[in-house]
């Protein structure tokens, strides 16, 4: 099915539109016009701070959503869809405190104290600033910089290229870094 004007995109349902988005980029626009309320409503949920980044990151969970939704699986894509959101979302917020060392009060304002927050994601300050301290000082500073662009979702191609070093280098750091991470966190 291919949607040329806006009149007929009104008429096709999520989960039609969702089928098209294969072929049509204007199936694609009329997804995130139809999502877009939601993905700001949630990203202002989740922080207000950084609501564009939230933002931009809930964007890219409606299209995951749109690449990865089946239809055979008896759920509406906009139940699939905000879900896949709010989980972007949660996750970045979740990523980006570790990083960035969050205390307990920034962490909760940002994820607007009223939201379905998991519960490890809410962790004491000094029990995160105490496993940051211990995460630092574990890891080489290569090992530190493969981890924190893995982190930010870097293929090993990238963070090879962004460290100049080889593919099987950020591998063997990786392995390293993991090795760590679980003695550390037993």
């Amino acid at each position: 099915m291919r949607v040329d004007r806006q009149d007929q995109q009104d008429e096709f349902s999520d989960e039609q539109l969702v089928f098209s988005a294969q072929n049509d980029k204007a199936a694609i626009g009329e997804l995130i016009a139809r999502y877009i309320c939601t993905v700001e409503f949630l990203a202002k949920k989740y922080g207000s701070e950084v609501r564009e980044d939230l933002v931009q990151e809930g964007l890219m969970g409606l299209l995951s959503a749109v690449r990865t939704y089946r239809g055979d699986k008896n759920v509406k894509f906009s139940t699939y869809a905000t879900k896949c959101i709010k989980n972007k979302i949660i996750s970045s917020v979740h990523k980006n405190a570790l990083i960035s060392r969050v205390d307990e009060a920034d962490l909760e304002e940002i994820l607007g104290g009223g939201g379905d927050v998991p519960e490890e994601i809410v962790v004491e300050r000094e029990e995160l600033n105490e496993l940051y301290d211990k995460i630092t000082s574990a890891l080489s500073e290569q090992e530190w910089q493969v981890f924190q662009s893995f982190l930010r979702g870097m293929s090993y191609n990238q963070i090879a290229l962004s460290v100049g070093t080889s593919e099987k280098a950020v591998d063997n750091a990786m392995q390293r870094v993991r090795r760590k991470l679980r003695s550390l966190l037993r």
